[in-house]
């Protein structure tokens, strides 16, 4: 029976036990990040679904308002139709009133006209019926001195006959003036009965001209009211149409921020790092190193010691070198504006001396994304661009992860 050695048995089993520890531990590690990402993603899954569902309410709305518009536009044509009675009516109606008004003012002339006549006629039967009393007070006094009046120089016959004359041609006279006192009496009697027709025929015309007023200021008012109630309700339905889009367009930019955020979930999941990319990196901008990594005799070691410093062409583009998630992205004191990618594992890479930066914080960036451009170092006079990689917390050299050849 062969006999082990006790030191080398307790060395063997204790680090079986530790190997088996690591495990234990490593199993632990993953059951416990699985579930977190698990969750994440069936949480965006969730708010994604949710989202499809309001989309889909304000879908339906908005197909329900633009049916509802569909018939509004259909009553409008109604309403349109209604209007082009009403405003015929108002036309018809107007014209009416206007033609009712020209016959009061006509019959106010008439009136204004029967009234001096009647005046008139007033005056010639006073005129008349003085004349006619004289006459006939010369009458009555011509046939008490008729037998009796004589002249020099006529016979009796003679002054019969003359006085028989003059009493002739006065009583001619008189019944011409009566016969026209008469006419005027009963002209004037007439023109009284026709002016006081004429009076009452005006008080019905205005009042019928009162009720039209009445009815084209009621059509008048209709019109109104049906025309803004068309305008308030095309603005309402306007209105109420464009919320719906706004809220639909919110929500498909939600939810096509959601999509990336669950895509960008599934690459964070796959970040590798570049542990394994050595010399397999492509350059993050083109140009010619003037600071090595590490370089102590160079005149940028204090700054940029950490990383390298390379010199570019004007406005040079930057691209990000490998799958990563933007963590910094802004001014950083003594390197402008500075990005900072995390690329998974511990894995980190700076990207300084930017004038523009094209990203934010957040961004989940794909090899080879442009995300900003290299600003220019007024004291150095020319374009100055800085990289750095980290490895868990610490700097390393970022020659060894790129393509060659590298920068000059």
């Amino acid at each position: 029976m062969v006999q082990y050695p006790k030191d080398s048995f307790m060395s063997s089993y204790i680090n079986l036990s530790i190997k088996i520890g690591i495990i234990f531990i490593l199993l632990f590690i993953t059951s416990s990040y699985l579930p977190l990402f698990s969750e994440e993603t069936q949480d965006i899954d969730k708010i994604i679904r949710q989202r499809n569902q309001e989309i889909q309410s304000l879908k339906t709305n908005r197909r329900d308002t633009l049916f509802l518009i569909e018939e509004f536009r259909e009553r409008e044509f109604r309403v349109l139709d209604v209007l082009k009675v009403l405003k015929k009516s108002i036309k018809t109606n107007e014209d009416k009133l206007n033609r009712i008004t020209f016959r009061v003012l006509t019959f106010k002339k008439k009136i204004k006209l029967s009234s001096r006549r009647i005046w008139h006629l007033k005056v010639d039967v006073a005129n008349d019926k003085l004349k006619i009393d004289k006459q006939l007070k010369a009458l009555f006094y011509l046939k008490k001195v008729k037998n009796l009046t004589h002249f020099w120089g006529m016979n009796s016959f003679e002054n019969y006959f003359r006085n028989q004359k003059l009493l002739k041609n006065f009583t001619e006279v008189d019944i011409v003036t009566l016969n026209r006192l008469n006419r005027n009496l009963v002209d004037l009697k007439e023109e009284r009965k026709r002016l006081k027709e004429k009076k009452k025929k005006l008080e019905q015309l205005k009042l019928k001209e009162t009720e039209q007023k009445k009815l084209l200021k009621f059509e008048n008012l209709q019109q109104q009211t049906y025309l803004v109630h068309l305008r308030n309700d095309r603005s309402t339905r306007l209105k109420y149409l464009r919320e719906i889009q706004v809220e639909l367009e919110r929500l498909n930019v939600l939810l096509d921020n959601l999509e990336i955020l669950k895509v960008n979930q599934k690459k964070i999941k796959t970040f590798a790092g570049f542990r394994k990319m050595k010399n397999l990196l492509p350059l993050p901008v083109e140009g010619k190193l003037v600071h090595r990594f590490n370089q102590k005799q160079s005149a940028y070691y204090t700054l940029f010691k950490r990383g390298v410093l390379v010199e570019t062409s004007e406005n040079a583009e930057v691209q990000n070198i490998l799958l990563g998630k933007v963590v910094w992205a802004g001014p950083f004191r003594g390197y402008q504006n500075l990005i900072i990618v995390d690329h998974g594992k511990g894995s980190l890479s700076v990207y300084g001396n930017l004038e523009d930066i094209f990203v934010s914080v957040g961004d989940v960036l794909e090899q080879g994304d442009y995300i900003g451009n290299v600003s220019y170092d007024d004291l150095e006079e020319k374009y100055l661009f800085y990289f750095e990689t980290r490895f868990h917390k610490r700097a390393v050299n970022p020659i060894k992860w790129f393509q060659k050849p590298g920068w000059k």
